[in-house]
């Protein structure tokens, strides 16, 4: 019995590998000559825009983005690549683009988020996934109805 329960743990951690490995996310600034960061940057705003990929960053995250943004382009000056910076340039543009990326990320219309979840009634969790936009759109409709609800008058049968 041992050996078989054995077994099957391993297949379930096996199989389950697969799915951790899924979860990173490919950087969506990579700023490595001035012409590729022209065009991502170009990209990155228009798509923090309504229905866009980012669409659902903060005004302060759009902003500290668009700021970092600006602050990358500044950088390259004259330079066409980045190997052609200081040590202390590249630092610093490396910092810049890993907080967009991470505010980017973090904010991604297209991010699976999965939840392993018991049913009412059931022992055996069930996997469901929603990209992150479908969960922050749900979430915002829900908040939308509950303050529409609160403010509507109840009506109260006289007994």
């Amino acid at each position: 019995m041992k050996p078989v329960l054995s077994f099957a743990f391993a297949v379930a951690f096996l199989v389950s590998l697969p799915l951790a490995a899924k979860e990173k996310v490919d950087p969506a600034v990579n700023a490595s000559s001035k012409d590729a960061f022209e065009t991502v940057s170009t990209w990155v705003r228009k798509q923090m825009d309504a229905g866009g990929r980012y669409s659902y960053v903060t005004p302060d995250e759009r902003s500290k983005v668009n700021t970092r943004l600006d602050e990358m382009e500044r950088m390259f000056g004259d330079k066409t690549e980045v190997s052609q910076m200081s040590d202390a340039d590249k630092t610093a543009m490396f910092n810049k683009q890993e907080e967009v990326n991470a505010i980017l990320a973090k904010r991604d219309n297209e991010r699976l988020i999965c939840k392993n979840e018991k049913p009412i009634g059931s022992n055996i969790p069930v996997k469901t996934c929603q990209t992150a936009g479908e969960l922050e759109a749900r979430r915002r409709n829900d908040s939308q109805y509950l303050q529409r609800n609160q403010n509507t008058p109840q009506l109260r049968s006289g007994g």
